[in-house]
């Protein structure tokens, strides 16, 4: 369980830091140790007013405040605020544990950056973790202690399952299967409600539908213990509308589509590492 104590700092103010901060928030974690660290007046301005957390300008202050420090930035920001941490945790004699979301950034790099420090753990959540519905893919080096992968474990449980790899080139396909996925059924929910449309449904009701159906197939793979091959099976009738529908799916080559989107996202994933 996390501490409800534990003072929380985000560097930056973009999708993924409010996704992880609505989801800590939504867990019941207090604004008043929350705190957001952005450039942007307005980025700091619509934190403050939409959530009541704390905000500032400086680094420094995220530093001083915090007992962990979440990188929030662009993967190309990464680099140059890790180093701006690493003085102002040198000047301040503060060494707090650093969670870096930022897709496609080593855990070498980020403590290289940082000065050497170990008290690191790369972390790749996805969107729902606004809602505590999310999952995250952490990894850290051996070398980092267990009390701080208890503590970068507690945070993430807030908002949604973690899952540990062991190593860190298996980091992509998290990107590929977790952080991009929300994207994926988006997408295929939305060709399907413009086709309820097509098809004479009145635009809300399409939607409705779309969305229940969705939210229905997911409670029975999320409290079934059969796999998800058998619970497609068990409502494809032989000969039947649904049937009809898969056949459809499979002669587009669905699943040979599938792949190919989550080997491009890993792809992009590898590309950004070496960058």
């Amino acid at each position: 369980m996390l501490n409800p104590d534990l003072k929380i700092a985000f560097i930056g103010g973009g999708n993924m830091a409010e996704a992880i901060l609505s989801g800590l928030l939504l867990s019941g974690h207090s604004p008043l140790n929350l705190m957001v660290c952005a450039p942007s007046s307005k980025t700091r301005e619509r934190m403050a007013n939409k959530h009541q957390v704390r905000v500032s300008r400086s680094n420094a202050q995220a530093v001083l405040f915090a007992d962990v420090v979440i990188v929030a930035v662009k993967p190309d920001k990464v680099t140059s605020v890790c180093e701006e941490l690493r003085c102002e945790m040198n000047d301040l004699q503060k060494d707090p544990l650093v969670i870096s979301v930022a897709a496609g950034v080593s855990w070498q790099l980020i403590s290289e950056s940082l000065g050497g420090r170990r008290r690191v753990v790369c972390a790749m959540p996805n969107l729902p973790s606004a809602l505590c519905r999310g999952v995250t893919g952490l990894f850290s080096d051996p070398c980092v202690p267990e009390a701080q992968i208890a503590q970068a474990n507690s945070v993430m449980r807030t908002i949604g399952k973690t899952v540990w790899v062991e190593e860190e080139s298996q980091m992509p396909a998290i990107v590929a299967t977790a952080g991009s996925a929300p994207a994926y059924f988006f997408l295929f929910m939305e060709a399907m409600e413009t086709e309820a449309v097509a098809q004479g449904l009145p635009r809300h009701i399409a939607t409705d539908t779309v969305i229940q159906s969705a939210l229905g197939a997911i409670s029975m793979a999320s409290q079934s213990e059969d796999s998800l091959a058998t619970l497609r099976e068990r409502v494809t009738s032989p000969k039947g509308t649904t049937e009809q529908a898969l056949n459809r799916l499979k002669e587009g080559k669905l699943e040979e589509i599938v792949a190919k989107a989550m080997r491009s996202a890993a792809f992009r994933t590898n590309e950004l590492y070496t960058n």
